[in-house]
């Protein structure tokens, strides 16, 4: 995986920028979706078991995992379209922003995809521990 974050050369272009998030897009878009395959299942069945659900509702918006995916995508594009108006600002680093940007993005992303499961299970645990 250190291919992910590898820096483009000195003075990239802003071509080179697009592509070089291109490149990365698939491997974000698998990291997300493999999280989301963990923590999903979990808040269904923390939301599920808590107590707070009432019978036919739904534990999950239907709605919202169809938009989920295009979001993601869409802060993804603001990655390497961040980074062109970093350069064209004259903010630039010795190395490309790309790896710095995609970190911060993957990190956000990932507490995104995860912040509902854990919010349940805390929900689901405080629960329990009144005897609930």
């Amino acid at each position: 995986m250190s291919w992910l974050f590898q820096p483009l050369d000195s003075s990239p272009t802003y071509g080179s920028i697009i592509k070089w998030w291109e490149k990365r897009r698939l491997a974000y878009n698998f990291i997300i979706g493999s999280a989301v395959l963990v923590c999903l299942p979990v808040f269904v069945w923390a939301v599920s078991s808590s107590g707070h659900l009432r019978p036919g509702e739904d534990a999950v918006e239907p709605l919202s995992l169809l938009a989920a995916p295009v979001l993601a995508n869409m802060g993804y594009t603001l990655g390497w379209i961040a980074e062109i108006l970093c350069r064209l600002a004259g903010i630039t680093t010795r190395h490309s922003l790309g790896p710095w940007l995609l970190r911060l993005g993957l990190a956000f992303s990932l507490f995104i995809v995860a912040l509902p499961a854990l919010i349940w299970v805390s929900v689901r645990l405080c629960g329990d521990a009144a005897g609930e």
